[in-house]
């Protein structure tokens, strides 16, 4: 009998090392298959969502300054690895989610129109006013202003016939009227025509079945959650009141070795796996509060690095502001007096030209004569062709630069005088809001730094109270193995610790599964914002109106004077004006009006073959000789030829040929020039018969010819002389002008190349906001990378937890009326019953 208990002692000590170095064995195998299936795992690395999100945008190392550093906790090498590793699956996970629910571009982007859909319905007796006052600011007008309207034909309606009539114009293309394109024949609605890829009745189908979806996900957790908890009640009247579901006590007969160890065999198996899930769940629990810092850093830096540059383009802008009227009231004096430059070479130019034409052929002189007492200018033809050829190289080498001249000094009057005053209004509203949005933007950095603050004075307290249901699971396993390893023991009474857990396990069954489906839901939903956000991403101006160029322009590394319409205002420092660089040697280089200027001074009377004193010496040798029978003593004087009776002593006579022919009529004959007797011969221009008289009469019209002539050359070069000079003059004084006026604009170009344009500059190269763009992908990063792949991992974790929680349950259930009694058939105590 003693050998009998003593072997019987002892096989009750083996079965309790046996099963305690069981249990030590299957908590290491579940940690290292813990260990190991997340080694297996394949990450989901920040770097690398980064980079393919980098063909959306083109960032600017130069134009966008990094974010700040993140704060990360410290953490082990291997919990880091694991954790990457994880997140890989919680992605994976989320993608097939994403299938499950059909979550294709097509389906957000029909969530998109049926979303704008909705909202345009909120307000619609607002959006759909078709005809508004041209003076409304949302009338429907182009770039110049004039008004958008449909071509009036056979086609149109009378609504809109009757509406135009009264000059009404029609609205600005919103959600609920389209843009009028070419070919339209009635405005065209967005989705309430019949022809419409979705109306309001599909708007709200699209609802429905992403609502539908949703639940899809919320329902399985909330009905095991509801059954988890009427299975507790009905299991504990049944039990405890009804002594059903297995009675309260055990059998009569016992139960064998191997049905108490079924139950606990199986209690391991899904203890391991809810310890599995809630280490899986832990590494999540890490990669989401890390997520929310990532989210307040990357927040916080983006605002520091918007003030930052708020700062950048405002000081710029200040400085424009301060310095513009002043340049502008600078320039307007320097080009005060400078409408030479505009005409001045055309003017000079056209009296060449002039001269050309009244010189391009040789004059004769004296006017109405009659040959051969007429005298021409064999030089003169030569001024019109020298003036046309000065006019063309005038026009060729200074044209060009003169053209600039006059093109920059209307570009900076029209580019920076004109409106100076427009444009430091302008800067001045700029430099006002950029101060409001600095203000803005450091009291928003503010209240996230302090939301920061509080997050992380709660950070561990929100850890442990995610972990929370995961650890009462494990207290309902710990305490199932706790009452297990009693039971194996002479404390067998303790053995009822295993009631307490089954009934934690089913309070908590049913936290696990309504949390979870709670959980999961948010996840999906925070899914699906993302997946929309990454269609927003190509175009904000989808879900924040024109309102969001500038969005999409720091999205697509565009500058955002245009966006803000500062291009125009800026034009003059943007290459609006252009300042030539011109050689002024080469540019007035006249030398062919100086060769005209040398030709018509040397332009006199001898240029004309005018000798009087000549003539007048050989019709002297005649008046005045003796032969035989021509005897004749006058002698003419120059200043007398045109009333040579006054040279004789004669009475006036009617003209000065008449004269001298009626003076030598008697003596034609004495002096008819036949012989020595005769006096001199002679012969006639154009006389026949050709007397005496006659020849004198011709030579003397020769020389009245000669001096009228004379005088008409005279007042022939001395116009010319005239009219050369004052191009000469009008020329050289051109030229100083222009040379002044080229320094003053080069002096124009230093100054603002010193101040305006480059304040300009600075403000164009800061106007670029990729920085935007690198915020938004790094928090998009930690939201949709990191924070909903871990949310809804963890509530897939919850819900697997509770899945385990099931069989655990009932194996505490079975075990604890198993262990109570004896081992092989023999009925437990009745002080040991369970009351």
């Amino acid at each position: 009998m003693g050998t009998r208990a003593r072997r019987t002692t002892l096989m009750r000590r083996l079965a309790v090392l046996t099963l305690l170095a069981a249990s030590v064995f299957a908590s290491t195998q579940a940690a290292q298959q813990s260990l190991e299936m997340i080694s297996k795992l394949r990450g989901f690395s920040r770097s690398t969502f980064a980079q393919q999100q980098a063909g959306r945008f083109n960032s600017n190392d130069n134009d966008a300054k990094a974010l700040v550093s993140y704060r990360r906790l410290a953490t082990s090498t291997t919990e880091a690895d694991a954790s990457t590793k994880a997140n890989a699956v919680g992605a994976s996970v989320r993608k097939a989610i994403k299938q499950l629910r059909g979550g294709t571009d097509k389906f957000y982007q029909d969530l998109i129109t049926a979303v704008r859909i909705k909202l345009c319905e909120n307000d619609i007796a607002k959006n759909k006013v078709r005809f508004v006052d041209c003076s409304a600011d949302n009338a429907y007008k182009d770039d110049n202003g004039d008004p958008v309207r449909l071509p009036i034909s056979t086609l149109t309606d009378d609504e809109t016939v009757q509406a135009y009539k009264t000059k009404k114009c029609e609205v600005k293309p919103n959600c609920y009227w389209a843009p009028i394109v070419d070919g339209d024949t009635a405005r065209a609605k967005v989705y309430a025509d019949p022809d419409s890829t979705m109306d309001s009745s599909a708007a709200d189908a699209k609802f429905k079945e992403w609502a539908t979806g949703v639940l899809g996900f919320v329902i399985p957790g909330i009905v095991l959650g509801v059954l988890s908890l009427l299975t507790m009640v009905f299991f504990l009247i049944c039990r405890c009141c009804c002594n059903r579901c297995g009675g309260r006590y055990p059998r009569e007969e016992g139960y064998t070795c191997m049905q108490k160890f079924l139950p606990l065999l199986f209690f391991l198996l899904f203890a391991i796996g809810v310890i599995v899930v809630s280490a899986a769940a832990f590494l999540y629990r890490g990669t989401m509060l890390t997520a929310v810092d990532d989210l307040f850093n990357a927040t916080s830096g983006t605002l520091q690095n918007g003030s930052d540059w708020i700062v950048t383009i405002r000081d710029p802008l200040q400085d424009i502001g301060n310095t513009v009227t002043g340049s502008a009231d600078k320039i307007s004096k320097q080009l005060a007096g400078t409408d030479f430059i505009d005409n001045g070479l055309n003017d000079i130019t056209g009296q060449l030209d002039t001269l050309g034409q009244d010189y391009s052929t040789s004059p004769v002189f004296p006017d109405d004569c009659v040959e051969p007492n007429c005298f021409a200018c064999s030089a003169c033809s030569e001024i019109g062709t020298q003036s046309t050829k000065a006019s063309k190289q005038m026009k060729d080498n200074a044209g060009p630069g003169i053209d600039q001249l006059s093109t920059v000094k209307s570009d900076l009057n029209t580019e920076l005088v004109d409106i100076s005053d427009t444009v430091q209004s302008a800067v001045d509203t700029q430099v006002a809001t950029a101060n409001d949005l600095i203000a803005t933007v450091g009291k928003t950095q503010g209240d996230v730094d302090d939301y920061d603050t509080k997050f992380q004075s709660y950070r561990d307290q929100l850890g442990y109270a995610i972990m929370g249901l995961f650890a009462l699971a494990l207290v309902v396993v710990a305490i199932g193995l706790i009452g297990i390893l009693l039971g194996l023991t002479p404390l067998k009474v303790l053995v009822n610790l295993m009631n307490i857990a089954y009934f934690l396990g089913f309070i908590a069954l049913f936290l696990t599964f309504i949390i979870s489906s709670i959980v999961l839901a948010i996840g999906v939903v925070l899914g699906d914002a993302c997946e929309v956000t990454m269609i927003f991403s190509a175009n904000w101006t989808v879900p924040l109106g024109d309102s969001a160029k500038a969005v999409d322009a720091c999205f697509q590394n565009e500058s955002l004077l245009d966006v803000f319409n500062l291009s125009s205002k800026l034009n003059f420092a943007r290459g609006g004006i252009e300042f030539p660089d011109l050689d002024m040697t080469s540019m007035f280089d006249f030398s062919d009006l100086d060769t005209l200027s040398d030709n018509a001074n040397s332009i006199n009377a001898n240029s004309f073959d005018i000798d009087v004193g000549a003539v007048l010496l050989l019709v002297n040798s005649y008046a005045k000789q003796t032969t035989t029978n021509c005897n004749l003593d006058d002698t003419y004087k120059i200043e007398n030829i045109k009333q040579p009776w006054v040279d004789n002593g004669d009475a006036p006579s009617s003209d000065a040929v008449t004269y001298i022919t009626t003076r030598y009529a008697g003596d034609n004959g004495n002096c008819a020039g036949t012989d020595a007797d005769h006096g001199q011969s002679f012969t006639c221009s154009k006389a026949d018969p050709c007397t005496f008289s006659a020849f004198m009469g011709e030579e003397f019209a020769k020389l009245v010819a000669m001096v009228d002539a004379t005088a008409a050359v005279d007042a022939y070069v001395t116009t010319l002389k005239s009219r050369v000079a004052a191009i000469k003059t009008s020329t050289n004084t051109f030229e100083d002008d222009t040379k002044g006026f080229n320094d003053n604009i080069n002096g124009i170009k230093a100054d603002l190349n010193g101040n305006l344009i480059k304040y300009v500059k600075d403000f164009e190269d800061a106007m670029y906001c990729t920085f935007i763009a690198d915020g938004f992908w790094t928090i998009y990063n930690a939201l949709c990378g990191d924070l909903m792949p871990s949310i809804t991992m963890i509530a897939l974790m919850l819900f697997l937890c509770g899945v385990f929680l099931i069989p655990v349950n009932v194996c505490l259930i079975i075990g604890v009326k198993r262990l109570k009694a004896h081992g092989n058939g023999h009925i437990m105590d009745t002080e040991m019953k369970f009351k």
